[in-house]
């Protein structure tokens, strides 16, 4: 199974980057190497979703089975679609997972 994790340096990225390496998958992050450290056994890719040639780069390094994407709550949905639509074509499969849902009162009332 190829994996391509948004993100995937903390929270929940992070467990499923590992859990995936763990079942011994290949898998793949894309972040900008700022909010955290790449988890040992992944081929990163640094760039920032929003721009549209780190987006075309990290479709270089494809084809995915999945998708998983849980880096993205606080975007505008340009910028979600910007990345969905330009990895359609090595992509199986696009996971959305909107964590900030899950919480009540999430991030603001867990900032204090």
């Amino acid at each position: 199974m190829r994996l391509l994790v948004m993100g995937g340096t903390w929270f929940l990225g992070k467990h499923i980057a590992e859990a995936a390496l763990d079942r011994g998958w290949d898998v793949a992050t894309f972040n900008r190497g700022r909010s955290g450290k790449d988890v040992p056994g992944v081929k990163p890719v640094h760039g920032d979703r929003t721009v549209i040639e780190d987006v075309q780069r990290l479709a270089a390094h494809g084809p995915w089975d999945a998708v998983i994407d849980t880096s993205s709550s606080d975007l505008p949905p340009r910028d979600v679609l910007l990345a969905a639509s330009t990895l359609e074509d090595c992509a199986a499969r696009w996971i959305h997972v909107s964590t900030v849902s899950v919480y009540k009162g999430w991030p603001h009332s867990h900032l204090a």
